[in-house]
C-alpha cells in the first residue's frame, strides 16, 4: 500500500477511535480521503498525524486532586465524571474550570476552543456530560454535534448546548440532534452545577 495513505482500519488503529468514527470525521472533513476504483476508502497520512498532534495539543485537565497527564486513567478507577466543554470564549472556559472545581465529586475536564479540536476530543474521550457552544472556530458546533450522531463513543453522552443562538435561528440552521437540551447563554452557574450533578447520580448513584 502507498505509505502516503492508510486504511479506515488502520487509521482508526493508528487513533484509537472505531472504524465509525473516522468514517465520521472523514465526513466532516477532519480528515482527508478518497475512494479507489474498488471501493476502497484510503486516508490521507499526513491529516491523520495532524489529528494526531491536535490530541496530543488538547488542554487537558481535572478538577479533582490530583492533575490528571492527558493520556492517565480517569480518577485512577474512582467513579468520576467526564465532561467536555467546547467554547471558544477562553473567559467563559475559565468560569466554567473554577465552578466545577466545588463540585462535590470526582470530575475529569477537558476544555477545547473550537469544533474541531471539540470533535476529536469526543472520540477518545467518551465524555458523560458535553458542553458545547454552536458558533465555533474551524468546524461550528452543529456540524460537529451532526459528525456525532451516530458515534459510538458518544452514544450515551449528555449533551447540552449552550449558545446566544434563539430557538428560531437554531431552527433556520438545521436544528439540533434529540439528544441534545438546549440552554441560553449566559446559563446561570447554578443550573450548570445542578445540571452535572444530575449527570453524576444518574451515572453512577442510580435510584
Amino acid at each position: 500500500m502507498n505509505d502516503a495513505v492508510y486504511s479506515t482500519r488502520q487509521a482508526a488503529d493508528l487513533l484509537g477511535v472505531s472504524v465509525r468514527t473516522v468514517q465520521l470525521w472523514v465526513e466532516a472533513g477532519t480528515l482527508k480521503a478518497w475512494k479507489t476504483q474498488g471501493g476502497h476508502r484510503r486516508i490521507d497520512r499526513a491529516s491523520v498525524q495532524a489529528v494526531l498532534q491536535e490530541r496530543q495539543g488538547h488542554t487537558g485537565v481535572q478538577a479533582a486532586d490530583p492533575p490528571l497527564s492527558p493520556d492517565a486513567p480517569a480518577c485512577s478507577g474512582e467513579p468520576c465524571l467526564r465532561v467536555l466543554v467546547v467554547e471558544d470564549d477562553p473567559d467563559l472556559l475559565a468560569i466554567y474550570r473554577m465552578a466545577m472545581e466545588h463540585l462535590p465529586f470526582p470530575i475529569e475536564l477537558r476544555c477545547e476552543q473550537d469544533g474541531l479540536k471539540g470533535l476529536i476530543a469526543a472520540g477518545n474521550f467518551h465524555p458523560d456530560v458535553l458542553i458545547v457552544d454552536l458558533n465555533l472556530p474551524k468546524l461550528d458546533g452543529f456540524a460537529m454535534l451532526k459528525a456525532l450522531a451516530d458515534a459510538r463513543e458518544t452514544e450515551h453522552t449528555q449533551i447540552y448546548v449552550i449558545s446566544a443562538l434563539s430557538a428560531a435561528d437554531i431552527h433556520a440552521r438545521g436544528g439540533l440532534p434529540s439528544n441534545a437540551t438546549a440552554l441560553s447563554k449566559p446559563i446561570p452557574i447554578a443550573l450548570l452545577l445542578q445540571l452535572l450533578s444530575e449527570a453524576f447520580h444518574a451515572q453512577y448513584l442510580p435510584s
